[in-house]
This record gives C-alpha cells, sequence and structure tokens, in this order.
C-alpha cells in the first residue's frame, strides 16, 4: 500500500452494534479500493502532520488479531500521522 493516496474515510454510526468503516484509496496504478471493517470498536484520525502534508501511505502494520478478538490495523502516512483502527473485522483491499 506504499505510495497509495487515502481519499476518503466514511463511518457508518448504527443502534445495532455493526458499525462500519470504509477506507477509500487510490492505488499506484490509478485504480480506486477499499479497506472495509465491520464492528467498529476505535478509529483514531489524527492529523499533525509532523513530516509535512501529505495523503500518500507510507507503512501498514496488520491487521493484527488482539486478545479480545478483535483485529487492529495501523496506516502510517507520509506526514508522520498514524491512522488506528479496531474493529470486529478488517477486509484489507488487494495489493
Amino acid at each position: 500500500m506504499h505510495d497509495w493516496i487515502l481519499w476518503a474515510i466514511l463511518v457508518a454510526w448504527t443502534k445495532s452494534g455493526e458499525d462500519r468503516v470504509t477506507m477509500t484509496f487510490t492505488t499506484n496504478k490509478s485504480n480506486q479500493v477499499e479497506l472495509t471493517a465491520t464492528g467498529l470498536v476505535n478509529l483514531a484520525v489524527p492529523k499533525y502532520e509532523e513530516w509535512g502534508p501529505s495523503n500518500s501511505v507510507n507503512r501498514v502494520f496488520g491487521p493484527v488479531q488482539r486478545d479480545n478478538g478483535n483485529y487492529r490495523v495501523e496506516i502510517e502516512l507520509q506526514s508522520g500521522d498514524t491512522l488506528t483502527l479496531e474493529a470486529k473485522s478488517i477486509q484489507m483491499p488487494e495489493p
């Protein structure tokens, strides 16, 4: 996912507990792909831009299953910000 562009983050907040997060990226080949997570537990989207403004992906860590059964993924942007997502399931886009 290195150098992919983060375009949008959509959070569907529901009463039923089936909260969903969709992150839309543009790949190096200009294709739009989505990361989808269901059963949202935590989403952190800081925008401090310590390394300068950028919406390009630097590195991705995970998804990793936690002791509580949820999955966690961290997406480090080239701005220096790290987006953190924890959910019951996470579907990663194809590389």
